[in-house]
């Protein structure tokens, strides 16, 4: 394994729990300041955010702008 993927995969792992725990956490102190129940809509807002900065980072690594298009326009 290079060096190269090896610092991809750790970036999209990093960048994955960090969008999830940021999320979280903020859902949580909602929670706990206004007794809501809004932990697991940030908790999925969090994924979904970290998968999007994924997809991000692999289009960089590759070079592309989209990785569901051949043709640019």
């Amino acid at each position: 394994m290079s060096m190269k993927m090896l610092a991809l995969i750790s970036q999209l792992a990093i960048s994955m729990l960090t969008a999830i725990l940021i999320c979280g956490g903020i859902g949580y102190i909602i929670d706990s300041y206004f007794g809501t129940s809004l932990f697991v809509f940030f908790l999925i807002l969090g994924v979904a955010g970290g998968y999007k900065t994924c997809y991000n980072v692999i289009c960089k690594f590759l070079g592309k702008k989209s990785l569901f298009r051949d043709k640019e326009n």
